[in-house]
Parts: structure tokens; sequence; C-alpha cells
């Protein structure tokens, strides 16, 4: 039996993700629509996955990463695939919660066979599971989809209990809203070793400046890459990447760059966006880098005084620009490179 993926490609430093699932299940459909910006009708006609692909992130010291996307023919054997299994940080099992034959008999026992082959090789892996499709009539209420999550949860533990403690985070998704990115967003943070500073960066920014939320973004593909330790709440995390994409689409149409194309953002860091909501609070956006975004969320009365919250901003940039030169000596450091 051959291994999934070459070894070379497995050779380098960067974090890797594995993504797989049952033919049609939709994994391949999650990553066009969160880093390729397919839409997600488009994803209607996307061919079953033949091969493995390779799909590799690489905006600055701390968002890059690469996802391996599986495809749902894949029989999981440790020995043929031992060198993948050691190689990755990270497995996400997309299982479709549309499935009719419940219990869902054939999506746990996929991801039975899945994480029982890698913790053979890498106990350390941890997963994360994507009941996906919870799209539709039939999943409009959030018992619902509640208990999909538990009817798994419970029969997948079932299926595992011969085997120690696993770590395994449910995420309920669909292409069509933004669960599908907040996902995504929890996967990626497990492949940070610099998250703690960057939620105790955040967390000193909201209190000195009196916000009530910050996340830091992702521009292309609105992952946000931390945000500080009080719980993310999905609303917050919709406003602010609704933003987003209003100022990409205002900026596109009003910058231009000097050789005639369009440009989301300046090329000194410097751009900025405020909106004012009907509820008193206001988002306030603030470029990083040509690649991320800090979005706040604070009510209108304490930005009364501008300047002390973009002095704070920079205080963090500064913060986060360490964290960076830190970030790119260890990847020289174990590339092998001076």
């Amino acid at each position: 039996m051959t291994a999934l993926v070459p070894d070379d490609v497995l050779s380098d430093d960067t974090p890797k993700v594995l993504i797989c699932g049952p033919s049609r299940s939709g994994k391949t459909s999650v990553l066009k629509v969160v880093f390729q910006k397919l839409s997600p009708h488009e994803t209607l006609f996307l061919e079953s996955t033949p091969k493995a692909d390779l799909l590799s992130i690489n905006r600055n010291a701390l968002v890059r990463f690469k996802f391996i996307d599986a495809p749902g023919t894949t029989v999981w054997d440790e020995v043929a695939n031992s060198t993948l299994f050691q190689r990755i940080g990270v497995i996400v099992i997309v299982l479709d919660a549309q499935e009719e034959k419940e219990p869902y008999q054939e999506a746990v026992a996929y991801a039975k066979k899945v994480i029982e082959a890698a913790m053979k090789v890498n106990n350390k892996i941890t997963i994360d599971i994507l009941i996906h499709k919870v799209d539709g009539d039939r999943f409009f209420h959030e018992d619902v989809k509640s208990e999909i999550q538990g009817a798994m949860h419970a029969r997948l533990n079932e299926e595992l209990r011969d085997t120690d403690m696993i770590p395994i985070t449910f995420h309920c998704t669909s292409i069509y809203d933004h669960t599908v990115f907040e996902a995504v967003s929890k996967v990626v943070q497990k492949l940070l070793p610099q998250l703690n500073d960057l939620e105790q960066c955040l967390d000193a920014l909201i209190t000195s400046s009196r916000m009530d939320k910050a996340y830091l973004f992702d521009l292309f593909s609105k992952v946000y890459i931390a945000s500080d330790p009080q719980p993310v709440d999905l609303q917050s995390y919709e406003l602010c990447a609704d933003m987003i994409d209003v100022v990409i689409d205002v900026s596109c149409i009003y910058s231009m760059n000097e050789d005639g194309g369009t440009s989301s953002f300046s090329s000194e860091g410097k751009a900025s966006c405020i909106i004012h909501l009907k509820s008193g609070t206001l988002l306030y956006l603030r470029e990083i880098d040509r690649s991320m975004v800090l979005v706040c969320i604070l009510r209108e009365e304490n930005f009364d005084r501008q300047h002390l919250v973009d002095y704070n901003i920079q205080v963090f940039k500064d913060s986060l620009l360490e964290i960076f030169k830190v970030s790119q000596r260890s990847n020289s450091f174990v590339s092998g490179g001076p």
C-alpha cells in the first residue's frame, strides 16, 4: 500500500493539517470557500477528490500552514501513512450531517478508522470533527444541531472506548454562513505556538482601551488568528467578518495602484475604518500588515479619546512585530538556516 502523500511534501517545518472525510462530505468545499473565495453555490459543481491535494498558505511568520486534502476513498493504514501522521499537528474529519442512515453509523465508523490509525503513530495529534452541511430547514433550530452533535459524540466515544482518552473537538458547520470560518479559525489556532502570547497582547489591549472584544484576522480568508481570552460570540465574529468584506469592497472601488490595478489596503499598513452601529457599539478596524487586520468592538462612549486607543494599538503592533521576529528566527533555526 502506497503512502497518501510523498515524504518530500512533508519534509519541511511548516505546520500541517490533514483534512479528510467520506466522499461527498464537503471537505474540499470547506477549503475552497474559506481560502480560495469560491462561492458556496459553485461548490455544487466540484468533483470528488481523485488524489491527495495540497493547499499551502504563507502570509507571514505567523500565518503559514498547509492543508492536505485526502480523497474520500483513502484506506487508512498506520504503516503506509506513518510519516504523514508523524508530521501533521491536526486532523480535521468532515462528516455529512445530512447522511440519511441514522444514527450516522458510516460517518462514525469512518472517523473511528482515521483516529485509531493516527493515534497508533502519533498520540499528540489533535482531532477536530466538522459536523458539516447543517443548513436547510431541518437544521433551522440550534437544538437540532446540538442533538446531532451529541448523538455523534456519544456514538464515537462508545466506539473508541478501548482507546485512551482522545481530545476531540466538535463543530457544526455550513459553507453558507460563518460557522465554517469560525471552525477553521479554531483549527488554525492549534498550529500556532505563539497563541498564548497573542492572546495576552490582545487582552492587554482591550483592558487598556476599554474594548469589549478584539480579533486578529487573516485578511484574505477572514480566519481569525487570535482573539482576547473572553469567550467568542459567533454574532460578534460575524459582524467583524462582514466589516472586512465591506472595507475590501469599498477599497477595491476607490483605491488604485500605480499600474492601474486595485489595492485593498495601503502599502504603509495605516488603513483604518470605523462603523457605528445603532446599538451604541462601534467596530474599529486597523491594518496590521498587508495580510492581517485588527478588528475591535467597543462602546461609543469608550472611544472618546481615539488618540489613546490608537496609541495602544500601536503598542500592540510593536509587540506583534517582536513575535514575528522570534517566529522568523525559530523557523530559520528549524530549517537549518542562518
